[in-house]
């Protein structure tokens, strides 16, 4: 539960940031480095590693809490609604297994690009991601629809940043499902992952 719970946070925070961009034009950058550079861990030794640690997924953790203890505000509820698109998404890749492996081999070329950037949030490299996410994810038959104001949408690096997060939220989502993640259980276990939510950000 305490892996699948960071995990989770992984999606809602990559989907929050989506939030800000889209709907302020600016998102915070730290959290934005952690889900960034989470698409590049592909080997992690812990579920938190794939973060950086426990605070690279901080803003995901307190969203999580604030949805799931009585205290959601609409923002909340879009971002929740980013990663439940987020992990449909997923599993439409998860499904195919020659998109997912092109996938793969995608990243592990862009990770080298990332690596040798003294910026964590290159814009090189967000335009790499954002045409992964363009050539293996939005030819899926579901879409995911961002609402936000028009201004910062028709930007050119706004929205390559945003398909970047979106593409850090389905690497959450591949995550949170091979941890026995699913939609019901949001439902049903949610008390859990409250509580559990509540431990990682106090500990």
């Amino acid at each position: 539960m305490r892996d699948a719970t960071i995990a989770f946070a992984g999606m809602l925070q990559a989907s929050e940031l989506v939030r800000q961009l889209a709907t302020s034009g600016t998102c915070s950058q730290t959290a934005a480095q952690a889900s960034i550079g989470s698409i590049f861990a592909l080997s992690p030794d812990t579920t938190e590693a794939v973060y950086g640690g426990i605070g690279g997924v901080r803003m995901g953790l307190r969203v999580l809490v604030e949805l799931f203890g009585a205290r959601s505000g609409q923002e909340n509820l879009q971002s929740l609604n980013y990663a439940l698109g987020i992990g449909k998404l997923a599993g439409q890749v998860e499904r195919d297994r020659p998109r997912q492996s092109d996938l793969g081999r995608e990243i592990e070329l862009i990770q080298s690009a990332w690596q040798k950037s003294e910026d964590r949030l290159d814009d090189s490299v967000l335009s790499q991601l954002a045409d992964a996410y363009q050539r293996h994810i939005s030819t899926l038959d579901f879409r995911l629809s961002v609402s936000g104001k028009p201004d910062y949408l028709k930007q050119a690096e706004k929205v390559a940043f945003i398909r970047a997060l979106l593409l850090a939220g389905i690497r959450s989502a591949f995550l949170w499902h091979q941890l026995g993640g699913k939609q019901w259980r949001l439902v049903f276990q949610r008390r859990k992952m409250l509580n559990q939510a509540q431990i990682l950000l106090t500990a």
